[in-house]
């Protein structure tokens, strides 16, 4: 007969592996899990033309512009025309901490297709803000998960999947 404590026990770990193992074999990362009110100076878009003039509570030209990836709220954003990528990452709440700052793709359709590589990092260091570039209607920031964050995520699964077997070995095995 089986210790009814050992079932229990074993329940509980299998349970918070699952808590921690699931969200990320779903997709739930730490930005979708944070439901905060988006700040006032910035008004996010679920539709609409990029060729609307909007202007903002002080009267000013706002561009429609998008920010994509590791942000904790990605989206459309209607932001003034002088806004660069650190204000629309900053409207957006700032960048996850597996957000990829050397390689920031700013996609710009208008008038001529161009990808820039805007290097965040870079700027922290030197603080060299023309680096940074200034936002045009239609732009497009993309923001990708860094390399440690792939490694850090396997290491994490491995950990919980060798609690799981460690804890099933120690109660149903050593009998």
């Amino acid at each position: 007969m089986r210790n009814p404590l050992k079932i229990i026990f074993f329940s509980i770990a299998f349970a918070y592996s699952l808590s921690v193992y699931v969200p990320f074999l779903c997709g739930i990362g730490y930005a979708e899990r944070i439901n905060e009110p988006f700040p006032s100076a910035v008004m996010p878009h679920g539709t609409g033309a990029q060729y609307y003039v909007y202007l903002g509570a002080d009267k000013g030209l706002q561009i429609n512009v998008q920010v994509w990836g590791e942000v904790l709220r990605p989206g459309m954003y209607s932001v003034p025309k002088t806004t660069d990528v650190i204000g629309l990452i900053s409207f957006a709440g700032g960048p996850t901490e597996d957000a990829k700052l050397k390689k920031i793709k700013l996609v710009r359709s208008n008038p001529n297709p161009e990808v820039i590589i805007v290097n965040l990092r870079k700027y922290m260091k030197t603080g060299d803000i023309s680096s940074i570039p200034v936002l045009k209607r239609g732009d497009t920031i993309v923001i990708h998960k860094d390399a440690s964050h792939w490694f850090s995520s396997t290491i994490r699964v491995i950990s919980q999947i060798a609690l799981v077997v460690n804890v099933y070995y120690l109660f149903f095995e050593r009998e």
